[in-house]
């Protein structure tokens, strides 16, 4: 099944996965590069006693951001080994988080509300029906409460190409069915995917869950080449040397979708 597929992916690659990305615990990150909540401003005014869920953790780093200012989080993930990694960052930092093994596929049955934020970073895409992943989380929501969903933008399942010398761009197949990411971690353990949606898609199933749409974002990067060390390692929460290396795609090509909803009254 495609969440033991989940599972086995990121239980293989953790291990080098936050040796290589520095994803800070001091802001909210949003995507590869991207300023993080500090600067994008979208997480909710008072986060003092707020309860928040996070759908596909990993190791937590957002929810002890959140824990830190005060909230009482529940990280929800699929791999075991993530999760660990979770709970020695936690500790480091003196978080309160809450660590949940499950798959996000299964929400209803792991997970109790209501919450007032439901948030989720670049999971959405692991899901083999994330329609439902999104009306789970309505359910999940108070009705004040806050959805903050970043997921993969559809253009960047397109493959960048060298048209001619010095001129570069994006081909893309079929903007409407777009080419799924496969991950194959090694040659010991079987890969998964990432699959792409279409923005109207996204919005469909947000809207068909109960959701308003208070806010969209195609966030740029941030100025990678032109700014000293110091100053990335403080508005950028996160980062890798390898996605440094595509930073001529980035800066032209959206990596994530963020939509900032609220349930329908």
């Amino acid at each position: 099944m495609q969440h033991n597929l989940n599972a086995e992916y990121w239980n293989a690659i953790a291990d080098t996965y936050q040796q290589v990305t520095r994803i800070s615990t001091k802001d909210f990150h949003y995507g590869p590069l991207l300023p993080g909540d500090s600067e994008l401003d979208l997480l909710p005014q008072s986060l003092q006693g707020m309860r928040c869920l996070e759908i596909g953790a990993g190791a937590g780093q957002n929810s002890i951001f959140l824990a830190g200012m005060g909230a009482k989080c529940t990280a929800l993930d699929v791999s075991p080994r993530q999760i660990e990694y979770g709970k020695e960052l936690a500790r480091k930092a003196g978080a309160d988080v809450q660590f949940v093994l499950a798959d996000m596929d299964e929400l209803n049955g792991a997970i109790q509300g209501p919450f007032d934020l439901v948030h989720s970073t670049y999971a959405l895409p692991f899901s083999h029906n994330p329609a439902a992943v999104v009306k789970s989380c309505a359910r999940l929501l108070t009705a004040a409460g806050t959805f903050l969903l970043t997921t993969g933008h559809p253009l960047y399942s397109g493959e960048w190409v060298e048209f001619e010398p010095g001129e570069e761009g994006l081909f893309l197949h079929n903007y409407y069915q777009p080419e799924s990411d496969v991950r194959e971690p090694d040659q010991f353990h079987k890969g998964t995917a990432a699959n792409y949606h279409s923005i109207a898609t996204v919005m469909s199933w947000l809207l068909e869950a109960g959701f308003v749409v208070d806010r969209f974002l195609e966030p740029e990067p941030l100025p990678i080449p032109l700014l000293e060390e110091e100053e990335i390692w403080k508005r950028v929460p996160y980062d890798s040397e390898e996605w440094r290396s595509l930073y001529h795609v980035l800066s032209a090509v959206p990596v994530v979708m963020i939509f900032k909803c609220r349930m329908r009254t």
